[in-house]
């Protein structure tokens, strides 16, 4: 993303699967595990082939640490002599419910703190983000012996609730990489599937996102991911005792050029690959704990730019 006034910009529920399938492996999709997020980010299988049970309700919290540091001229780390970094932490309070067994409604809520970092300044802004209304679809449902596969269509639009008007202490509005909302309305869509036998179970998404001009004149670039997880839930206890899960998964992320005042930004745009492993743990049966990582594999940033560090992500869901 571009680097301007010396800075730079910068979770499927387990519902019921045939005896012996039935298994409560979270799979937390980063808008993106934390993907996103560029994407939406937090929730609990959000961006999953199943849908939440008829009727039911779920209530997360998800905490998402994520910073970036070093600076990136294409592939290649080079020498930033302002020793620039960016930590973004936030906290997403997820909302789901089930309309019927097809439909599930999601939204939500994130507080965001931003620092922005150079060797001799210091900047920073914290607040309400921009809230994310999510709708999803299951198109198909399938059950066979000790196998399930579910595909959804999910769509959504990002709202402009978070402040874009923080400033300095000494007086100038910040730049719109450390605001915590962006001034505009941008919707997405993806598809996601899942494939579940015996123990193991797979997932696939799809997103896009078109991102639209907001506050400063200034708009993100499209946003588009695939993401590819395989997971197994190697102890379990008999119920309703605990079961422990681990998925590994990859991301690939394509983050367009950015826009200040209608012309193209020359340090903006990225591609990415991230490798995503994730534990979870379901102490009881309605609760969803998860500890994950997102780690670069990959990093080709266009211009220079700050390149992505390891992030972290917590999560603890009930479902009621």
């Amino acid at each position: 993303m571009p680097l301007m006034r010396a800075t730079t910009n910068l979770p499927v529920d387990s519902t019921s699967l045939p005896a012996g399938v039935s298994w409560c492996l979270l799979v937390l999709v980063l808008p993106g595990m934390v993907t996103g997020l560029a994407a939406q980010e937090g929730g609990i299988e959000v961006f999953a082939g199943e849908t939440l049970f008829e009727s039911g309700v779920r209530v997360s919290l998800t905490e998402i640490n994520r910073s970036k540091r070093g600076l990136f001229r294409g592939s290649s780390e080079v020498a930033d002599p302002l020793g620039r970094s960016l930590d973004d932490r936030r906290s997403v309070l997820g909302l789901d419910y089930g309309f019927d067994r097809r439909i599930t409604l999601t939204a939500l809520v994130p507080y965001v703190d931003r620092v922005l970092k150079t060797s001799t300044t210091r900047q920073s802004a914290s607040g309400l983000g921009d809230l994310a209304l999510v709708g999803k679809y299951r198109l198909v449902h399938r059950e066979g012996r000790a196998t399930a596969f579910n595909w959804s269509l999910v769509g959504g639009l990002e709202t402009p609730t978070g402040a874009t008007n923080a400033t300095d202490p000494s007086g100038p509005r910040l730049d719109p990489s450390v605001q915590v909302g962006k001034g505009s309305w941008n919707p997405f869509i993806a598809t996601s599937a899942t494939y579940g036998y015996q123990l193991a179970r797979f997932d696939a998404t799809a997103f896009y996102k078109l991102n639209t001009e907001g506050a400063q004149q200034f708009e993100d670039g499209d946003f588009f991911s695939i993401s590819l997880s395989g997971a197994y839930r190697f102890l379990h206890f008999q119920y309703p005792g605990p079961t422990f899960g681990l998925r590994l998964g990859l991301q690939y992320r394509h983050e367009g050029r950015a826009e200040m005042s209608g012309a193209a930004l020359g340090d903006s745009g990225a591609d990415e690959l991230l490798f995503t492993p994730a534990l979870s743990i379901h102490p009881i049966p309605r609760m969803d704990l998860v500890l994950g990582a997102s780690i670069p594999v990959y990093q080709h940033y266009q211009g220079s730019q700050l390149g992505r560090d390891v992030g972290l992500i917590f999560a603890l869901g009930m479902r009621f």
